[in-house]
């Protein structure tokens, strides 16, 4: 018998105190209202209304009802086994917003994980599901048809269901879930043999939804059908904690429009993005610091002149350090289309506490500090002026600890609070801070429950100190306080953050000491760079290697690395023995390798360095023929493969000696975020429709640069180019 889920009708949106009965309401108030549109390449945008999005949740969760009931066919969940876990493996699109919600109303709890890649090993969904232990995988057909289920280790057995052929109609019904049960579980490692995943409570979600909207200066949505809907407008994937609370759920809680892109479509052409901005009218969008870099490099001004950016009311950056240069960068690039550096919003957040932990009180523009770089070593900030003439760092507030929250920065030995402008660990405490990792011991947990050691007498009220007893998360991340507002300096723990996503240095290597018995000991650590963050290895050498294997290591360490972690070095350093830094007990001390490469007496037996695709000026345009024909095909595959030839050059770092045309693209160090430039940049310079996936089907120069000359000479291309991307999101306003 059909169960009438009730209908709130006086509460105020802000106090729901669970996602679902927030989007129950939503539909209940406005079924009609566009809730979700995903733009994917030239498709034909999807979307969902909240009422629609609402109906689909609710299929899902009468779904999982059945595989804990036992239904015919299903594979049954023992009901006495409480809140079972369900991985949600989906490409980005809608029905990972379904399957995520569902599993909440069913009571269930949901585990985003990433995508796969076609025919490959899953080492984070192996991980992630060998440390929580699910009772069900959740994807679309598409995905399951395509995982090869041989490269799965604990995954392989795990039942699966696809939410695209559950039956639509299920009926109303109360949701399984209160303030004090688990949202969702946020896995923080990629491939790490150690997974963590940070229980986030329904509590900490909705707290953290309205801390992120008052944060943010954000208003309610209008109830009004009449009114145009407010729309956010993200590129951000999913799985990870900004794209899934900050891209997702918070339009949706705001009773926003929410326009999401498929993340490759951006780094392929980050024009996209902003045109969608443009062509929504968005209110809001975000990123991480390397998004605002990728758009100043490779978004020419002609392109950026078609662009109306006057709508942006909050532009946010946060999930990696924050460099000022980049910011001001794209501000500078785009003033002229009406963006507002006053949009800014510089902010600071973990997993651990769901995600925002500070920010500004609305946006503003930048408060920039330029402090002294030596004085980073005795932990006591000194402040420069610009024109000082002193070796010096920017830094980017973060802004203030938000409402209802506490930050104290700690000196980690002595667990007591240092003064303004002095470097120590971030702590924090208040309702978004998790209750701790899932299924993790005693040194994971302590992390959640650190106290502050008071002094005594008059020193602790002259530095005052907190004497409240409130336990605190030590976040590893290291900062400083100035005027009450916080500045990120590093981390005290070893995780390398590139490009937004977290790699954890002893799973990288473990896959370089794999490459070749001649390395004896590796360190894997983050390496401060013109643009950011970015991967170095140092991999120590046995006695009597030969001088001769040092280049070819160093191409093998490199494609081994970005095959398994996707991710470049920007250096690899091969050193002697006992040069690695290790602690007394023998652990490496990865935070010390760059120190120790400048002392004397520790220079490397060889070292390679590539240069960065955001330091090098945009390409100039190859010159093609307007009228091309087919037999034009061999003059123009000659041009487009000189181009790829100065790409590889520019942008990737390759030594043009080094350059081969018939060789796979795989041997110059090709990970997939540079595969799908090379494409993107493809598709600017000649008009042609591509897809990342040809770099693979197409492996080298030669082949790459005749698909190129053919598709264009046979008139696969629509120009002017700016025209043909506009089209990719549909044409005109919404």
């Amino acid at each position: 018998m059909a169960v009438q889920y009730r209908v709130c009708t006086t509460v105020a949106m802000n106090h729901f105190p669970t996602f679902p009965e927030m989007l129950d309401r939503r539909a209940s108030l406005h079924p009609d209202r566009t809730a979700i549109l995903f733009l994917d390449g030239d498709e034909t945008p999807r979307q969902l209304s909240y009422g629609e999005l609402w109906q689909r949740c609710l299929d899902v969760a009468a779904a999982l009802d059945a595989r804990r009931d036992g239904g015919k066919g299903a594979e049954i969940v023992d009901p006495g086994r409480a809140a079972p876990r369900a991985m949600l493996l989906f490409p980005p699109g809608l029905e990972f917003i379904t399957a995520f919600v569902g599993c909440q109303i069913a009571g269930w709890i949901p585990v985003p994980t990433g995508y796969p890649k076609p025919h490959r090993a899953m080492p984070r969904l192996d991980t992630s599901v060998a440390d929580c232990d699910p009772a069900l995988i959740l994807s679309d057909s598409a995905t399951l048809d395509r995982l090869n289920r041989d490269k799965l280790g604990a995954a392989a057995a795990v039942p699966v269901l696809a939410v695209d052929t559950i039956a639509s109609g299920g009926c109303q019904r109360p949701s399984a879930t209160t303030a004090d049960s688990v949202a969702f579980l946020q896995y923080t490692s990629g491939s790490t043999s150690s997974p963590k995943g940070v229980i986030v409570s329904q509590r900490n979600l909705m707290t953290n939804l309205e801390v992120i909207r008052r944060s943010f200066g954000l208003e309610w949505g209008s109830d009004s059908p009449a009114d145009a809907p407010t729309t956010g407008v993200f590129w951000l994937p999913h799985f990870h904690d900004m794209g899934l609370i900050g891209g997702i759920l918070t339009p949706l809680n705001l009773g926003y429009r929410a326009v999401l892109m498929n993340p490759q479509s951006f780094v392929r052409r980050p024009i996209l993005w902003l045109q969608a901005v443009d062509r929504y009218r968005a209110v809001v969008t975000g990123g991480p610091n390397f998004a605002f870099e990728l758009c100043a490099d490779r978004i020419p001004p002609q392109q950026a002149d078609q662009l109306d950016l006057s709508c942006l009311k909050v532009t946010f950056c946060g999930a990696e350090p924050i460099r000022p240069a980049a910011l001001r960068s794209f501000a500078s690039r785009f003033a002229s289309v009406g963006f507002r550096e006053e949009s800014f919003y510089p902010c600071y957040g973990l997993a651990e506490s769901t995600l925002l932990v500070t920010g500004g009180r609305g946006p503003g523009k930048l408060s920039v500090l330029d402090v002294e770089r030596d004085s980073f070593a005795s932990g006591r900030v000194k402040l420069l002026s610009p024109d000082s003439g002193r070796p010096s760092i920017s830094l980017v507030s973060c802004g203030f600890p938000t409402d209802g929250h506490r930050l104290v920065v700690v000196d980690p030995e002595t667990a007591r609070s240092v003064g303004e402008r002095r470097i120590g660990e971030i702590w924090i405490c208040g309702e978004s801070v998790s209750q701790g990792y899932w299924n993790h011991g005693e040194a994971d947990a302590d992390r959640f429950s650190a106290r502050l050691v008071q002094r005594s007498g008059l020193a602790s009220r002259l530095l005052g100190e907190l004497n409240d007893g409130a336990s605190y998360f030590r976040t590893g991340d290291l900062g400083f306080l100035h005027q009450g507002k916080l500045y990120v300096t590093g981390r005290q723990k070893e995780l390398i953050i590139v490009r937004g996503r977290n790699h954890f240095p002893q799973d990288i290597e473990t896959t370089v000491l794999a490459v070749s018995g001649s390395v004896a000991r590796v360190a894997a650590y983050s390496a401060a760079t013109a643009v950011g963050e970015s991967l170095a290895i140092m991999a120590e050498i046995k006695r009597g290697a030969s001088r001769r294997e040092f280049p070819s290591l160093c191409r093998q360490i490199r494609q081994r690395v970005i095959e398994e972690h996707e991710i470049d070095p920007r250096e690899i350093f091969v050193v002697p023995p006992a040069t690695i830094p290790v602690t007394t007990s023998g652990k490496i001390r990865r935070n010390a390798c760059q120190q120790r490469l400048s002392e004397d007496g520790a220079q490397p037996l060889h070292q390679w360095r590539r240069s960065s695709g955001t330091e090098a000026p945009p390409l100039p345009l190859p010159s093609l023929p307007e009228s091309a024909t087919p037999e034009d095909v061999e003059e123009v595959a000659i041009t487009v493969r000189d181009w790829i030839v100065q790409w590889l050059v520019v942008r990737a770092g390759v030594e043009p000696d080094q350059i081969d045309t018939g060789r796979a693209f795989g041997d110059y160090g090709f990970d997939s975020m540079m595969a799908i430039e090379l494409i993107g940049d493809l598709e600017d310079s000649c008009g042609t429709e591509l897809t990342p996936m040809l770099a693979w089907e197409h492996p080298t120069i030669d082949s790459m640069a005749r698909l190129v000359a053919s598709r264009y000479c046979e008139g696969d291309r629509d120009e002017p180019i700016p025209d043909r991307s506009l089209a990719e999101i549909g044409v005109g306003r919404a």
